[in-house]
């Protein structure tokens, strides 16, 4: 019979930039003038390849040249609305790095032919934790007011998506010329994430490059079911450039540039859930001002010394209350989630912030989410949670927490397998006190966390008894003066486990 690991009794909780393309000119004409007409609510729009195009805008930050506009920087929007209401993201509006004049939408009437800057547009709602934005078509490139109705696109459901479903990608990502460009893929993957209610980003395979950000994803319908947005990029031709040390590959116990760097530019490919969007556009339907989240600037003078991550926890889910719903040694093969807990102090409002997740070893870029704009204040508790309606697959994951390219918190759990549970006994009978146990399953890239409580120090002729699932592990015991004991590889784990320490 499957050995069912019991979940932990009780356990206190202590308590996106996107690359954006440089713009390259082109022709100044008009494409005919429209008219704003306000509504209580987005109507529906019909679909159709032509429809999708011209909803698909490109979006220009300029700045006046000599009576000139000039763009400096561009990304993608998508109209969602007839009176040209549009939305993006915040990072392409966003003047909190480079000033502008004026925001410019051009608009593309055939798919053969670059779009044309046509109108100006005003911000109407931003969320730079979010990195949403709606802004609204307010003028002619004159600021002659507009006169017609503009093709739009519905959203959907977002929360109705599942693993697999075909994902279609629209927008102008600088790669593939001045036209507008259509990528094809499917839904890998979902994360969620503490501060926001539902899905936090839909994963998918689509190759989405740096000026896509704030474009058009849409369902197999044409609806819109969420917003481009790459995490980071290493390179406008989406190749992976960027190079992080973020597992301790020569087992040192540190993570550094010693460590040989894993790949993350440029992969990350992920979409804000068109939900998280809804809360502005109904603001600005209804006249609203719209509260921004939390981390809307980053801290200039903010020192990343001062911040730690710590009691790193795994759990199968998330209550109501951003509480985990068990806590786990190791969790069952037929979860559908795994979620990590941590507590967390001296952060900041703005910092980036990171979170990879790894299978047997190999980064999980789906899961992954890079750079985002931390939104938690100084101190607390957060969680994230990788998620696989189908189930999780057998293995061991492993969670490294990132904040300004310097990792604060590792460490790994068993999912599925047959285990139980077990103690771990560990007996210093040499002359030197341990400060520091790792116990890490077989196959992660890190020693993970120190398996002692906080302070706790075993000193020569003591024991300590630790509470794991069997399996496979790699042990490490490390002295007050941060010197390697002792590493052991491989050890077998299937039942209570002593572990005498000599000199």
């Amino acid at each position: 019979m499957k050995s069912i690991l019991a979940f932990i009794g009780v356990v206190a909780i202590l308590s996106l930039s996107c690359t954006l393309t440089e713009f390259l000119p082109t022709d100044e004409g008009s494409s005919g003038a429209a008219t704003v007409e306000t509504g209580p609510t987005l109507e529906r729009s019909p679909r159709g390849v032509e429809e999708m195009v011209k909803a698909t805008v490109q979006i220009l930050a300029m700045v006046n040249d000599q009576g000139e506009w000039v763009p400096i920087w561009s990304g993608s929007g998508s109209l969602i609305s007839e009176d040209g209401l549009i939305l993006t993201n915040n990072h392409v509006i966003d003047t909190s790095f480079f000033e502008y004049d004026a925001l410019g939408v051009a608009i593309t009437n055939r798919s053969d032919q670059p779009p044309i800057l046509t109108y100006l547009a005003v911000v109407m709602a931003r969320d730079p934790v979010l990195d949403l934005a709606v802004i609204r078509i307010d003028s002619d490139l004159q600021g002659n007011a507009v006169s017609s109705k503009f093709s739009f696109m519905d959203l959907a459901d977002s929360d109705q998506v599942e693993i697999g479903d075909s994902l279609q990608i629209w927008g102008y990502p600088g790669i593939g010329g001045e036209t507008i460009t259509f990528t094809q893929g499917a839904v890998s993957g979902f994360t969620l994430e503490r501060g926001i209610n539902g899905r936090a980003w839909i994963k998918t395979d689509a190759t989405i490059a740096g000026g896509n950000s704030g474009g058009m994803g849409t369902n197999e319908d044409g609806d819109l079911i969420g917003v481009p947005t790459i995490v980071t990029s290493g390179s406008e031709t989406g190749q992976a450039v960027d190079c992080r040390p973020l597992a301790d590959t020569d087992r040192d116990g540190d993570i550094d540039s010693d460590d040989s760097c894993v790949p993350v530019g440029g992969f990350i490919n992920a979409l804000r859930p068109a939900n998280l969007a809804l809360p502005l556009i109904e603001a600005v339907i209804q006249g609203r001002e719209y509260a921004e989240g939390s981390g809307a600037q980053s801290q200039e003078n903010y020192d990343s010394s001062s911040a730690r991550f710590l009691n790193l926890l795994f759990s199968d889910g998330v209550t109501g209350d951003d509480q985990p719903t068990q806590l786990w040694y190791a969790l069952p093969s037929e979860s559908t989630q795994i979620c990590a807990f941590w507590d967390y102090e001296g952060m900041a409002n703005g910092v980036a912030w990171s979170s990879y997740w790894f299978f047997n070893g190999e980064l999980n870029e789906g899961g992954s989410t890079l750079d985002q704009a931390w939104g938690g204040g100084e101190a607390g508790n957060w969680w994230v949670c990788l998620v696989d309606d189908t189930g999780l697959a057998e293995g061991v994951y492993e969670v490294a927490l990132e904040i300004e390219g310097t990792v604060l918190a590792t460490d790994a759990v068993f999912v599925g397998g047959e285990r139980g549970a077990a103690e771990f006994a560990l007996e210093n009978r040499s002359s030197s006190p341990i400060c520091v146990v790792n116990l890490s399953p077989s196959g992660a890239t890190n020693w993970g966390q120190n398996k002692l409580d906080s302070g706790d120090v075993v000193q020569p002729s003591e024991i300590r008894l630790i509470a794991l699932a069997t399996g496979e592990y790699d042990i490490r015991l490390v002295g007050c003066n941060d010197q390697s004991l002792r590493e052991l590889f491989g050890v077998e784990i299937s039942e209570d486990h002593y572990l005498g320490f000599e000199d």
